[in-house]
This record gives C-alpha cells, sequence and structure tokens, in this order.
C-alpha cells in the first residue's frame, strides 16, 4: 500500500470518527468529514477535469473544503480557479477545451450567476463545446438544523429550480434529487456533455445535498474518452468517387480548426486533388494554412457558377442568402454533426451526407482517392490554375498593405502588418471586432490551426476566451484584437486582474473609431436618404470612450494611447516588452475607418 494511499485512509477514518462524535454531541461539525463536496471533486478527477473555473458563490464551501483536503493530502485532481465574472468562467473554459479537446468544469452562484452567464453558455453550445456547469440552491430555507444564510429565502431561490434558466441554452439540465446519486449525476453529466452533438450541461445542486455525508465507494471508474465514430466503407466509396470525377471541385471549411489531425488531413486531401480551399466568413478557427497556394480566401461567390462538388467541410453557413447555393453542383456535408439543432434556420441543399470525425473522415477520402488512382497530369493543370488565383489573392493583399503605409490614419492592413512584423511567429490572434473582423482576417496570416480565432457569438466573451486561449497556450504570446464598443461590452477589470494574478498577460489592441460602426452601417444601409444620414444625427452610434489604455495601469501593464501611424510599431514593440515581463498591455488605437461589416 502506498504512503499517500494509506494517508488517506487514516485521514477518512478520523474524519468519519470526528463526524459520529459530533452527531452523539448534537454539533454536527460540517468541517471533519467527506461531503457533497468531495463527491462533486472525485467526479471532476474521474472524468479528467484539468480545471475547476469558477465565479464563486456562497454555496460552494464544501466544494472549498474538499480543494482544501486535496491540496493537504496531495492527491491528483482538477485546479480551481477563481475569476470575478460568470462570462470569463464560462469563455475560458470554452477556449481551453477547443484547443486541448478536454472537457472542463465551470462552478457559478445559484440563478444570479446562471443568468449572468447564459450568453457565454448559449454560445457554447453553439460550438458544440462540452462542458459541465453547476449552481446550488437551499432546499430548507433555514427551516431545518442547517442554516443556508437568509439570503436563499429572501432573494436567491428561483421556482421550479434554476434548471429551468438553462434549459433553453444547454444540452441538458437536471436537478440532483438526493446525495447518494450526486457523485453518479455530475459523472453522468459530464459524459453526455462529451456525446454528438457535444455541448454544455447543467447540474442544480442543493446546499443541503452538498453537505450530507458522503462515503466513497471503494472503487471508482475512470470515465472513458468520448468514443469516435466514421462513415461506413461504402459512403466513402461513393464521396471518393464523385471527387476523382469532377471537373472543378470546391472545399468550404468553417470550423475544422483548431483540430490539428483535421487541419492536416484536410491539407492532404487538397494537395492530392488540387481542390481550392474557401474559408467560412463566420469561421471561428484557422481551418487552413494561408501561405498555401491552394487558399483562396474567405469569398465564396466567385466559385459558386463554375463548381460541379462542393465539399462543406465543418461548414454550416456556406453561403449567403442561405439561397445561394450552387447551380450546378452536387453538394457534400463532412462533419460531426452538420445538420445543427441550435439553428433557426440552415440551408446547406446537401446531396450527401458524411457523418463522423472530421480527420478520421478525410483521411479515408484521401486513402480511397489514391486507390482509385489520380491523373497526374490533370491535378498539375489544376493546381497550376488555383496557384495563380492563390498569387493574385496575395497581391491584392499586398497592395492593400503597401497603400496603408503612405496614409495619415491607422487601417487594419497597417496595423495586422505592423503585427506580423513585431509579434514572434508562434502567436496567437483573438478577434471579437465588428466591422473590422473581415479586414483582420483577411490580413492576419496563419499556418498552423492554433493561430487564429473568433471570440464566441454575443459580444462581450472575447477578453474571457483569449484568457482561455493563454491558459491553453501559455508559451504562446496572444494578443486580442477588439472594437471600443466591444471592448466596454467586456468584463474588463476581472479580465485585467485574473490575467494578472495566474501570470496570463495579453496584448488588447482596442480598434477606436469612437463608435458602435455596425449600427451606423446597419442605419444607413436601411435609410440611404434618411434624417440621420442627411443631418448626421445618429443615435445608438456614437461613443464618447474613457481611455481605455489607463486600464493596464491597474495591474502594472503598459497602455498607451497611438493615433498616428509612425507611433504604431514603437508602441508595439512595448507592448510585447510588457507581456513577454507578466503584464498585461493595453494599446488604444485610434481607427476612424467605419470599416464594413460582413
Amino acid at each position: 500500500m502506498g504512503v499517500l494511499l494509506f494517508l488517506e485512509l487514516i485521514h477518512s477514518k478520523i474524519d468519519q470518527e470526528l463526524y459520529l462524535i459530533h452527531e452523539t454531541l448534537g454539533r454536527k461539525s460540517l468541517n471533519n468529514y467527506h461531503d457533497g463536496g468531495e463527491a462533486i471533486l472525485e467526479a471532476f478527477r474521474n472524468l479528467g477535469v484539468d480545471y475547476v473555473i469558477s465565479s464563486p458563490g456562497s454555496e460552494w464551501p464544501s466544494l472549498w473544503e474538499a480543494m482544501a483536503r486535496q491540496k493537504r493530502d496531495g492527491t491528483a485532481g482538477p485546479v480551481y480557479m477563481d475569476c470575478g465574472h460568470e462570462i470569463l468562467a464560462v469563455t475560458m473554459a470554452s477556449a481551453y477545451t477547443h484547443i486541448t479537446g478536454r472537457m472542463q468544469a465551470v462552478i457559478l452562484h445559484a440563478g444570479a450567476g446562471l443568468m449572468q452567464g447564459s450568453m457565454a453558455v448559449s454560445a457554447a453550445r453553439a460550438m458544440e463545446t462540452p462542458m459541465v456547469v453547476m449552481s446550488g440552491e437551499s432546499l430548507g430555507y433555514g427551516e431545518t438544523e442547517f442554516e443556508p444564510g437568509s439570503q436563499w429565502y429572501r432573494n436567491l431561490s428561483i421556482v421550479g429550480g434554476s434548471q429551468r434558466l438553462l434549459e433553453p441554452v444547454v444540452k441538458w439540465a437536471q436537478q440532483v434529487p438526493a446525495p447518494e446519486t450526486l457523485y453518479e449525476s455530475v459523472v453522468r453529466a459530464g459524459e453526455l456533455a462529451q456525446r454528438n452533438p457535444r455541448g454544455p450541461t447543467y447540474l442544480c445542486v442543493s446546499m443541503e445535498t452538498m453537505t450530507h455525508e458522503w462515503l466513497k465507494p471503494d472503487a471508482l471508474r475512470k470515465s472513458p474518452p468520448s468514443p469516435k465514430f466514421q462513415p461506413i466503407p461504402d459512403e466513402i466509396d461513393k464521396i471518393a468517387a464523385l471527387i476523382a470525377h469532377a471537373e472543378c471541385p470546391l472545399i468550404s471549411v468553417e470550423n475544422a480548426g483548431p483540430d490539428r489531425g483535421a487541419f492536416d488531413a484536410l491539407v492532404e486531401l487538397a494537395e492530392l486533388m488540387s481542390i481550392p480551399v474557401v474559408e467560412g466568413q463566420g469561421a471561428f478557427f484557422a481551418n487552413f494554412p494561408k501561405s498555401h497556394d491552394l487558399y483562396m480566401g474567405t469569398n465564396i461567390n466567385p466559385f459558386l457558377e463554375e463548381t460541379d462538388l462542393a465539399l462543406l467541410v465543418e461548414s454550416r453557413t456556406p453561403w449567403y442568402p442561405p439561397s445561394n447555393t450552387p447551380k450546378n453542383a452536387e453538394i457534400v456535408a463532412i462533419g460531426i454533426n452538420p445538420l445543427k439543432s441550435h439553428m433557426v434556420y440552415q440551408v446547406m441543399n446537401a446531396d450527401h451526407y458524411l457523418e463522423g470525425d472530421v480527420a478520421a473522415t478525410l483521411r479515408l477520402l484521401t486513402e480511397a482517392l489514391r486507390r482509385l488512382g489520380i491523373d497526374a497530369t490533370k491535378m498539375s493543370e489544376r493546381r497550376a490554375r488555383w496557384r495563380a488565383k492563390h498569387e493574385e489573392w496575395c497581391e491584392g493583399l499586398r497592395a492593400a498593405e503597401d497603400n496603408s503605409v503612405d496614409r495619415d490614419v491607422i487601417t487594419v492592413p497597417l496595423l495586422m502588418k505592423t503585427l506580423r512584423d513585431v509579434m514572434p511567429a508562434e502567436t496567437s490572434y483573438v478577434d471579437e471586432t465588428i466591422v473590422h473582423s473581415g479586414a483582420i482576417r483577411d490580413h492576419a496570416m496563419w499556418d498552423d490551426s492554433l493561430s487564429f480565432f473568433r471570440a464566441p457569438s454575443g459580444l462581450g466573451q472575447g477578453l474571457g476566451y483569449a484568457l482561455g486561449v493563454k491558459l491553453a497556450m501559455p508559451e504562446r504570446n496572444v494578443v486580442m484584437t477588439i472594437g471600443d464598443g466591444t471592448f466596454m461590452y467586456n468584463p474588463v477589470v476581472p479580465a485585467i486582474a485574473f490575467a494578472d494574478e495566474h501570470e496570463l498577460p495579453l496584448l488588447i489592441i482596442v480598434a477606436n473609431n469612437a463608435k458602435y460602426a455596425a449600427m451606423q452601417h446597419t442605419h444607413d444601409q436601411f435609410y440611404p436618404a434618411g434624417t440621420s444620414i442627411t443631418t448626421n444625427d445618429y443615435y445608438g452610434v456614437n461613443i464618447k470612450g474613457p481611455k481605455y489604455e489607463e486600464a493596464a495601469s491597474m495591474v502594472g501593464g503598459y497602455g498607451k494611447l497611438v493615433r498616428n501611424p509612425a507611433d504604431l510599431e514603437p508602441a508595439l514593440r512595448e507592448a510585447l516588452r510588457s507581456i513577454q515581463a507578466g503584464k498585461t498591455a493595453i494599446l488604444n488605437v485610434n481607427m476612424p475607418d467605419k470599416g464594413a461589416p460582413r
């Protein structure tokens, strides 16, 4: 028997004996025996959770006590992290899972915390991110020997249970009915979250349940990984034949990244058959190397008339309007779960579906195509054509960047070019702009699957997501591009404080045009000859913002207002030095161009 196991048994025996003594004396102690908090933590351990990320509430002392025991006893288990806002907790867990592939746990407070974090939970469902979300409640309201605090009677409880609040935005929501079922309920929630379609699950647990004694069973299993599946051979062979005979195939990819296996498998398939690749404008990740001569940008429209076979690889919205489909093409949807139940309306007009693990499916297609034989001459001619188109696309970007150097204002092409010049090669970018997002995506360059992330849908989640990226890849520099309006939607103070406490510095670039330019764009589009545009009298548009850069000074970081193009590079170099020293940097960059949302 190992020393740690022996000590754990001794501690457990002592705790149980102390509990019996206090029960006999009529003074039940909540400090000296294993209760529901230990059951929850043990479930997290066996689910393989790395982090318990919490925006804390008063219902969680039993979990905290279990965390303290874990530290005291040297037991292997998840790391607990407190942060000051629910959005941060959820989005950090989401980003970490997207990069590592491992599900995390989020602990919130009662119904209030759920409502505060619900936008991020909903976004996690839309991105099919597995996650266990939990919050607590009281069932006795002080009428039993357990004293929860009068706030639970006055303010915090939800009629019908807190699970009613999250039911519309999670995969599964449930209340744990008894202490005897707590452990297995948490394990079940975690396993359900990881089954397809993946998504967050929620458990509501009363404090009475969490503080009730829990005797750990002698044998507990480790939760196995969620199984992967792939299409049957006949389906693979059928689609491979379609690809082999197509004259002008096209790949549309939206969210195959950041899975490196899918990223590499897509490159291999595209190269084998010389198929051009267009990234979706709504892509959350980097999906294909931009230096590759088969990369064609994000505008699919020029390809729709000619293509005779469209391969939609994790591409849920390949064209807009939804009816703008290629008229002479067979359409194949490839993905783990191509039909998205969280979407109100989705039109792909797919003629075929290949459902399963994307990396495995793409590799099977490549193998099947090799068995069919490749016309090397035909592929070479096709590749030369798309190489010329790729160079034309690159030349357009270079021209925009060259022109930006001579302007007297800072534009997206200048910003992104200067970032490439200053930042180390292995830098990850997280974007939460609106009117600048299309240009940022165009001018950001990447050749790996971990270089670019779009913040989840619903403004205000970018800083938390960037922290999650940094948590998953602490060795990388993380740059956050964010609009001035969006910056104010984010929980800025909690995010900067968390970054400093946990040594996760970010370089935050506020693209400041002093307005909600997306609102102005929509107003002008609806009323091109209206009163607002003719009198320059807009509502819901203009922002008289504070000195955003000064927020960095709260933690001793670097902050600077950048108005002139000549000042941009020196400011970025100083910001890089700041984050390399462990301190968040914020550049408030004056970018008056109103941009254009896509």
